[in-house]
């Protein structure tokens, strides 16, 4: 690319706080000390549409976390944010860049890219690159942590790749609980119906319905706790067209018992008591 150009269109990047970290207040100290990463990537030209967006709350303490625990939740987090991005081969982003910091060298290459195109594929869907990563932090008590990342990763303009990534771990291990860990089998077998029903009637999606309950099981291993119950997300063009978008649905404790072990309903309520005291 003629170097004129090259820096003619490197000056319409505009870099709005590419990069800023530093100790962060969440809402769960003091038992979360986090390190809050932030910044945006704007392209300011109407021949390359850039748009990249991150808020990353990053534990860096944790209450009642082992070392071992809180390192594989980190790994989990730097894989959820970054992992459609690639590195290559058979290894996971985190393998390779195991904090936010380093994990977007990513981004910024695949922005900064956009500025190298060859001209004969200099068109707006070779500059065209969004990318989005909310993460934050629900809870960390009584044993688990959870976070909700919403995400969106879309590079050439090609339809809709928006996304939410919600995990409950152990402060343990850093294992990610599942159903299987709190449903009985009755439970896991009957959670795709009572889900469906009770998503379907939403008001923003009910006319957008196009799946049926073995769909509603994509919802699966996609939660949060919460202190009323537990909230599921859908993954777009699952149960819903693609015009409803990703869709989330709380399930209340008192429709959950039927479905749930012997008393996990009281362990995970309990993520939330000291908090209220």
């Amino acid at each position: 690319m003629n170097p004129i150009v090259r820096s003619a269109m490197f000056c319409a990047v505009a870099l709005l706080d590419g990069f800023a970290c530093g100790y962060g207040m969440t809402n769960l100290s003091p038992t979360v000390k986090a390190q809050i990463y932030e910044g945006q990537i704007l392209s300011d030209s109407s021949g390359m549409g850039v748009h990249a967006e991150w808020r990353i709350e990053w534990p860096e303490a944790v209450s009642g976390a082992s070392s071992n625990g809180l390192a594989a939740i980190k790994c989990q987090m730097i894989d959820d944010c970054f992992g459609s991005l690639g590195v290559g081969g058979d290894k996971k982003v985190s393998q390779v860049y195991p904090t936010p910091d380093k994990a977007l060298q990513l981004v910024f290459s695949c922005a900064y890219g956009k500025l190298d195109v060859p001209p004969e594929d200099d068109i707006l869907s070779m500059r065209a690159f969004d990318f989005r990563a909310i993460l934050t932090i629900r809870f960390a008590d009584a044993g688990y942590m959870g976070y909700v990342l919403e995400g969106y990763e879309n590079e050439g303009g090609n339809g809709c790749h928006s996304y939410v990534s919600a995990n409950v771990l152990s402060l343990e291990t850093g294992r990610r609980i599942t159903e299987k860990d709190f449903m009985t089998p009755a439970g896991m077998e009957a959670f795709p119906k009572v889900f469906l029903e009770r998503i379907s009637r939403k008001p923003d999606a009910n006319m957008y319905v196009i799946g049926d309950e073995t769909d509603a099981k994509s919802a699966f291993g996609n939660f949060i706790i919460e202190p009323e119950g537990i909230r599921w997300w859908l993954p777009a063009y699952t149960v819903f067209a693609g015009a409803a978008g990703v869709q989330d649905m709380l399930v209340p404790w008192q429709e959950l018992k039927p479905l749930l072990m012997p008393g996990k309903d009281q362990v995970f309520k309990g993520i939330f008591t000291k908090r209220a005291r």
